[in-house]
């Protein structure tokens, strides 16, 4: 049985968390800190969140399943891909390494 609790409470904080990931994608300068996570690519903030798969949800670095205590706490929230959201479940983030350097750095 999942830990999650879906309160009034729960609901405000993720409509605060995409109204800021709104804000931030909406401002050339501080497009990056709206984009996805997990992939890094930008988020379509223009659908209701949840409804494609290019559209936000609200990610926890830890999972609630396993940190219930955190599911309330901002510095867990992450913005995410609702695809790249649910491809994740409640496992650990599979992220690229980056970009590879370039051969003059070696």
């Amino acid at each position: 049985m999942s830990k999650r609790t879906h309160t009034r409470e729960d609901q405000r904080q993720r409509t605060e968390f995409f109204d800021e990931g709104k804000r931030l994608d909406a401002n050339p300068e501080t497009r990056q800190l709206a984009g996805c996570w997990l992939c890094g690519l930008r988020i379509d903030y223009t659908q209701a969140p949840g409804t494609t798969t290019d559209s936000h949800t609200l990610d926890h670095y830890y999972p609630v399943d396993d940190y219930p205590e955190l599911q309330n706490d901002p510095d867990n929230f992450r913005h995410c891909h609702f695809d790249c959201n649910s491809s994740r479940g409640k496992g650990d983030a599979e992220r690229g390494l980056g970009e590879l350097m370039p051969a003059w750095w070696s």
